[in-house]
């Protein structure tokens, strides 16, 4: 069984939520929750994805970033990942989605 734990906290306008475990298809709705929320929260213009504990990223998991960097695109707000652990940023650059997170260098 899969698990994902999520810890927000707030910094100058920014939320940084912190993934350890595995955004997959049991767990995303959890994720997606915990980001649309804070993306509605007054005074956060950016999101981060604080990803150091990430040990699994997979399709639903990248389809659940894109929607959130959408949506927070949308609002005039931005989503960034930060440590990336190796595994995954071979799966966002195998996906060709590297420089749409600002991950290409």
């Amino acid at each position: 069984m899969s698990s994902l734990s999520l810890e927000t906290r707030r910094d100058h306008g920014r939320a940084v939520l912190t993934l350890r475990g595995e955004p997959d298809l049991a767990t995303v709705p959890k994720l997606r929750q915990a980001a649309l929320e804070e993306l509605a929260t007054p005074r956060v213009s950016t999101l981060v994805l604080d990803l150091d504990g990430l040990t699994f990223l997979d399709s639903t998991g990248l389809r659940c970033w894109i929607d959130l960097r959408n949506r927070a695109e949308d609002a005039g707000q931005a989503l960034q990942p930060e440590s990336v652990p190796p595994a995954a940023l071979r799966t966002v650059q195998i996906a060709g989605l590297a420089g749409l997170f600002g991950l290409d260098g």
